[in-house]
């Protein structure tokens, strides 16, 4: 099969190229991208894979992406490309592909409209496949399948920096991107309750929940994922009552990122007047990150662990599933990624291009534009986050 890959110098491009060059059957991957080529050279370089070409290529034209993406069964879209979506599955559509995205920044609703012609040419396509949304989504059917009636699905993430600030001598770290995490961070909380979606403040109804050592107990705040909205739209007949994601970062992150919020640096859109110069803050903020120097202790060493826990009843009873998939900064996985060139929270690189592969398989048998939890088989999908090496536990308990 051959694969394309867009944002190829991102963490998650990087991700991406890494878990596709491990597939035996993947014989070409064209790396694409079009703001930092000499970042995606040295990367590429670094990889040493004769599978691997680059191309410079704006994934905004639809005109070039269709060109560019001819003659290749699958385009893994890990470009962050906010009201551009469309046109790089448009792109796909054009040249006969298969096309996964990571997140479709709100065109969601365009891409659907193109359902019927990717089902004429017998192809699939699967937005929002990052791995939240996306891998979360699956957990979420894969947890639902083992119930018969569901009460509540809560997703429980962290996103955390294990290493002390103190032993940083930069002031600030981010899993994946900032521009998202900012975003996050500041629009209001989504919650779907009793069969209505609604929005709360950001970052609502925080609690303490344990996760598994080395991060162990940190505070889960609401956030603006589309995962309440999803599951309720597909799956309306199930009559769920609670759909709700939560998140950590690690204390000192979540400080700094409310401090930054707090005083304009979220704002990504509308300039502000200083002296006479308009600029927008987060540029602002972004160009100051990007001239820092070089860490001179510890660099970050984030573990990016999720959570699904549904309940229900079972046979009468009640019954609680719950679903853990995280990185492990001891794992095997991490040590061969990391020593590729992954680096951050990588892992939604890794669950994008996994489902492209399935689709160059022809594993995944719905044709047309889906989004992952009514595509893709939630046994499959895990076994395979289980194959590349990804730390994953189900537990299920019965309450009395």
């Amino acid at each position: 099969m051959k694969v394309a890959v867009t944002g190829a110098s991102g963490i998650q491009g990087m991700s991406a190229m890494i878990y596709l060059l491990e597939q035996s059957d993947v014989e070409k991957i064209l790396a694409t991208d079009y703001y930092n080529l000499a970042r995606l050279e040295k990367r590429i370089e670094r990889l040493g894979d004769d599978r691997l070409c680059m191309a410079e290529l704006d994934c905004t034209n639809e005109d070039a992406s269709a060109v560019a993406f001819k003659g290749y069964d699958v385009v893994v879209n890990c470009a962050h490309i906010p009201s551009y979506y469309l046109n790089t599955t448009r792109g796909a559509l054009r040249a006969d592909s298969n096309y996964i995205d990571l997140g479709s920044s709100g065109q969601d609703k365009e891409i659907f409209e193109l359902s019927d012609e990717f089902r004429k040419r017998n192809r699939t396509a699967i937005t929002s496949m990052g791995t939240a949304p996306g891998l979360s989504n699956v957990m979420a059917v894969y947890c639902m399948n083992k119930i018969d009636k569901v009460d509540s699905i809560d997703f429980m993430w962290g996103v955390v920096d294990i290493v002390p600030p103190e032993q940083h001598t930069r002031p600030l770290y981010w899993g994946y991107g900032l521009d998202g995490i900012m975003s996050l961070v500041s629009d209001k909380s989504l919650v779907y309750e009793d069969g209505e979606l609604k929005q709360e403040e950001p970052r609502s109804r925080p609690e303490i929940y344990n996760f598994k050592p080395p991060v162990g107990p940190q505070m889960v705040a609401g956030f603006p994922h589309p995962e309440p909205r999803h599951l309720s739209e597909s799956f309306p007949e199930k009559e769920i009552k609670h759909i709700m994601y939560r998140q950590a970062f690690d204390a000192d992150s979540e400080m700094k990122y409310r401090f930054l919020r707090d005083l304009g640096f979220a704002n990504q859109t509308t300039p502000i007047d200083v002296r006479g110069t308009k600029v927008i803050p987060f540029q602002v903020l972004w160009a100051l990150l990007e001239g820092l120097p070089p860490e001179e202790k510890r660099q970050a060493h984030i573990v990016s662990e999720g959570n699904c826990i549904v309940r229900g009843w079972k046979d009468g009873g009640r019954i609680e599933v719950k679903l853990m998939i995280r990185t492990s900064p001891d794992s095997d996985m991490h040590r061969r990624y990391t020593s590729r060139g992954a680096f951050g929270s990588y892992r939604t690189g890794i669950c994008g291009a996994m489902a492209g592969v399935l689709c160059g398989r022809g594993l995944i048998e719905n044709k047309g534009v889906y989004r992952p939890e009514l595509c893709i088989p939630p046994e499959l999908y895990i076994g395979e986050q289980v194959k590349v090496g990804m730390e994953v536990e189900e537990s299920i308990t019965h309450i009395l």
